[in-house]
């Protein structure tokens, strides 16, 4: 899970259906139209450079949904933030869509997985820090809190850790990806026998491609490249990837 920006200003769709339905405003009412939830969803993809919000698998338009970071089964806050644009991120469906590859296997995740879970150490991805990044992918696959960035961002590494597990973001499917993901880039990276070339692969993996779509795995990639990604992010300006 990666860091993804506020949306910049009135969603899509959103303030004209509130203003017409007034007070019988609702979600379900709202995505009941069509031709408003589809710039929605299409403004949050492009916002987060085509990746989910929670696993970064590339979102298409079989696998995409608008997920809720506080569920609108909250007793208190749900229904007030069903339609609010700070409340929503571009999603998976969690396992629930047939791909082609290793994401078809069994195993909820995203927000399939966290449901109407309203948890207070769940980390929403907006509100994670540029750098560093507080979650490290290992060879095998594994995603984990980067006890040693958390500190340095002063976020404890068990919310971080209590958010993977919400996510589920370690179920098998997701897992394997990563791992073939990584292999991927260590049998690229091979060839390279310097730095420099080094940092323009990682330039290459690691920044937006023409269209503004991101790579998927971003995090998987990210602690592949290590310090070389790190030179490579704190660049300045990018709207952060």
């Amino acid at each position: 899970m990666k860091r993804i920006q506020q949306f910049p200003g009135p969603m899509p769709g959103l303030g004209g259906y509130g203003k017409r339905a007034g007070t019988f405003a609702s979600w379900k009412g709202y995505r009941s139209e069509a031709a408003r939830y589809r710039p929605l969803i299409d403004a949050l993809c492009a916002l987060q450079h085509g990746l989910c919000g929670y696993c970064e698998i590339d979102l298409w338009e079989g696998d995409r949904e608008v997920e809720h970071v506080v569920p609108r089964s909250h007793p208190r806050r749900g229904k007030t933030l069903a339609l609010a644009a700070g409340n929503l991120i571009a999603c998976c469906r969690g396992g629930a869509a047939d791909r082609s590859d290793d994401e078809r296997r069994p195993g909820a995740s995203c927000g399939q997985a966290k449901g109407d879970i309203s948890d207070p150490d769940f980390i929403d991805p907006r509100t994670l820090p540029e750098l560093p990044s507080l979650m490290r992918v290992l060879p095998n696959g594994q995603i984990e809190a980067d006890g040693k960035a958390c500190r340095e961002a002063g976020v404890t590494a068990d919310k971080v850790e209590r958010t993977i597990e919400l996510l589920n973001l370690n179920v098998e499917r997701l897992r394997r990806a990563r791992q073939r993901h990584r292999r991927r880039l260590g049998a690229n990276s091979r060839h390279f026998t310097n730095g420099t070339a080094m940092e323009q692969w990682a330039r290459r993996i690691l920044l937006p491609k023409d269209g503004g779509h991101l790579n998927r795995f971003f995090t998987t990639s990210r602690s592949y490249f290590g310090p070389v990604g790190e030179r490579v992010l704190v660049q300045k300006p990018w709207t952060w990837v």
